[in-house]
């Protein structure tokens, strides 16, 4: 996701990355003109500063930052899951004695990868409405944004952020299931990826509902039908589907602990 960023950006602005792995290093600034240096070249010399660490790396990354490092009022924009801008404040004021650190915090999804993602961001107590505009312009680089409020983060994060491995699984079992019908994997694989593509593109411009273009391709007593009613019995796929989006927002909870 770092490297979505970053690919985004660097035709439009200077971009300083930190990055450990030695290969990496080597080729974000190859392929990105990126300057890659230490962290505290890094926080003294962004105006903005893009937190691209996994939730359970941070703490390790905060204790790279000196005091000296930060000597200037910075952005933070956050796209770690389940981490809290009140987390972001008190470690950014544990390090410094800034009263008022301006934290944004942003949750992407995996389409950002070609741009084609939607990120949920919210502003932290200190962060000013000019701050979440700067925000949503950097990540534009993503794909497009939605203005939530924090006590709704984790439910970006079950209902976007996992979203991706929602429709991966679902088209995983689809092809697995076509060919049990007899089809090759090459068959069921164009099979499959064509029909989501053209009802997601359906989906998206056209002037019904979700529901209502179901109803639509499901005549009654038709073949439809007949699958429609194995989704449906017993509620089994609604129920699924809810508990697996709470199951994640549980735990998007958890790693802010």
């Amino acid at each position: 996701m770092g490297e979505a960023l970053v690919r985004g950006l660097y035709k439009s602005y200077s971009i300083f990355v930190c990055e450990t792995n030695p290969e990496r290093a080597k080729y974000l600034k190859e392929e990105y003109n990126a300057s890659v240096t230490n962290i505290s070249e890094v926080i003294r010399n962004a105006q903005v500063i893009i937190l691209a660490v996994k939730p359970q790396d941070m703490q390790a990354a905060f204790s790279l930052i000196r005091a000296d490092d930060l000597r200037e009022d910075k952005l933070f924009i956050s796209i770690a899951a389940g981490l809290t801008t009140e987390y972001f404040e008190k470690s950014i004021k544990n390090i410094v004695l800034l009263p008022n650190p301006r934290v944004v915090r942003a949750m992407p999804n995996m389409p950002a990868l070609i741009g084609k993602g939607i990120t949920g961001i919210c502003k932290g107590q200190d962060a000013t409405d000019e701050d979440l505009k700067t925000a949503e312009e950097i990540l534009r680089a993503l794909g497009e944004t939605l203005r939530v409020n924090e006590d709704m983060m984790d439910a970006i994060t079950a209902v976007s952020g996992s979203g991706p491995a929602y429709v991966f699984l679902f088209v995983e079992q689809w092809i697995n299931a076509a060919i049990e019908l007899g089809f090759e994997r090459p068959q069921a694989r164009e099979l499959v990826y064509k029909t989501l593509l053209g009802s997601a593109h359906l989906l998206e411009q056209s002037s019904f509902d979700v529901d209502e273009l179901r109803v639509k391709v499901t005549s009654k007593g038709g073949t439809t039908q007949a699958a429609m009613d194995v989704f449906f019995e017993d509620n089994k796929f609604a129920k699924l589907m809810k508990d697996a989006l709470l199951a994640a927002k549980k735990r998007s909870k958890e790693l802010a602990k």
